[in-house]
């Protein structure tokens, strides 16, 4: 006889995501070592990454609100030298465990996306045959190079002496892209941001690929990891890859409930069915009301789903980078605050280099947030240990800021 799904409060929702999310005690006693890194990547699938240098890199301020200050240079190592990352698309560009190479490797072999081949800007972007051979060919014999490394040659200028695409140059430096995309080029390191290349089988390991069956799971197994509980419109592209249509997902989901990998629970006062993996489910009786503050990057996993944002937590968030700056509501580079385990607010901040100099520009506090004397110690603290991270050595708040903190 069926049996009734088990039912959950919001509440309890709520600590086994922040749970997974490594956001239950933000900047605690915790330590980031190569140990903690790739937890991080195996629990919530992977660090986004992302070129935007307001305060820092994505992936770096997403490591911060977890462990608080650390260095840099141990985290490209990990990733870059001993491996045990690599960067591929995730969620969108992002670094990952190398467990999940067998993923990427699907994803590679089934480059570029049917859904992508319909788009009139695919046509424009892909490039030739001869271009890909070119690049392949280059980083074959030269190894480690950038896409500023493939600039107009002489012997790619065009009828009278004319650099045309057709011949390299930006046709090159797309190709490089794609063959990234494809799994025939990789990327090795960072510097200043800027990705070096190199052929594949230079820098991947030797590994199996996933069944394409597997692969369409990874879409549902790795967002419950990062998730904890969720209804199926909170899994949507909490990874972009794989990509799957709803009749896809709905297949996905209906053959792992039968094989029992993914139970069917309900969450009171919100509708549909939710799911999770078995083995977390154990986990909601043992564990403890978060507690702590700490700022979310933009792109940290716990907002890549939005909707899940505003249903669990009640907190409407949009980044307006690309946004006109007379019609933004918050700022350019809004930070939210977490506080013990609620979303109560955000700061516009902006790290002025050059003086060493973190600028608060702004502080929102939710409509209905009551502040307390825990709040405004913990937030002081955060926008401290914040600072002492950038390497910022004086903070500049703004106006009024400690009475509109109570």
């Amino acid at each position: 006889m069926a049996t009734s799904p088990l039912r959950f409060d919001r509440d309890a929702v709520v600590r086994l995501w922040l749970h997974r999310q490594g956001l239950a005690r933000p900047r605690g006693e915790a330590r980031l070592d190569r140990e903690a890194f790739v937890d991080h990547l195996e629990r919530t699938g992977a660090l986004q990454l992302d070129s935007v240098n307001v305060v820092d890199r994505a992936h770096y301020l997403t490591l911060w609100s977890r462990f608080g200050p650390y260095d840099r240079s141990a985290v490209d190592g990990w990733a870059y030298r001993d491996r045990v990352a690599y960067e591929y698309w995730g969620h969108e560009a992002s670094i990952l465990p190398i467990s999940h190479l067998p993923l990427g490797r699907r994803r590679m072999r089934r480059f570029p996306p049917e859904s992508w081949k319909s788009k009139s800007w695919w046509e424009r972007f892909n490039t030739s045959t001869a271009s890909k051979r070119r690049v392949l060919k280059r980083l074959r014999e030269e190894g480690e190079l950038e896409s500023g490394d493939f600039e107009w040659q002489e012997h790619e200028l065009g009828p009278g002496g004319a650099p045309t695409e057709s011949w390299g140059g930006k046709e090159d430096k797309r190709s490089l892209k794609l063959l990234w995309h494809d799994g025939r080029a990789a990327i090795i390191e960072r510097r200043h941001f800027r990705c070096v290349y190199d052929i594949a089988e230079r820098v991947y390991p030797e590994t199996e690929v996933a069944t394409p069956a597997a692969y369409e799971d990874s879409w549902l197994f790795t967002a419950l990891s990062g998730s904890g509980i969720a209804p199926e419109r909170h899994l949507v592209n909490y990874f972009t890859a794989p990509a799957l249509k709803a009749s896809e997902r709905t297949k996905v989901i209906a053959r792992n409930l039968k094989k029992g990998r993914v139970v069917e629970v309900r969450v009171k006062g919100l509708r549909g069915a939710w799911y999770a993996l078995p083995e977390h489910l154990d986990l909601i009786g043992d564990l403890p009301e978060p507690a702590g503050t700490t700022l979310l990057c933009p792109f940290d996993s716990f907002l890549w789903q939005r909707k899940r944002a505003e249903e669990l937590l009640d907190f409407t968030y949009s980044i307006e980078i690309y946004t006109p700056i007379d019609k933004r509501t918050y700022g350019y580079y809004v930070l939210p605050i977490l506080h013990d385990g609620r979303l109560v607010g955000r700061i516009d901040p902006k790290l002025h280099r050059e003086r060493r100099v973190l600028e608060i520009k702004a502080i929102h506090l939710e409509a209905g947030f009551e502040s307390s004397m825990g709040f405004v110690a913990g937030f002081g603290e955060a926008v401290e240990s914040f600072a002492e991270f950038l390497g910022a050595s004086d903070i500049e708040m703004p106006g009024g800021w400690m009475a509109q903190l109570g």
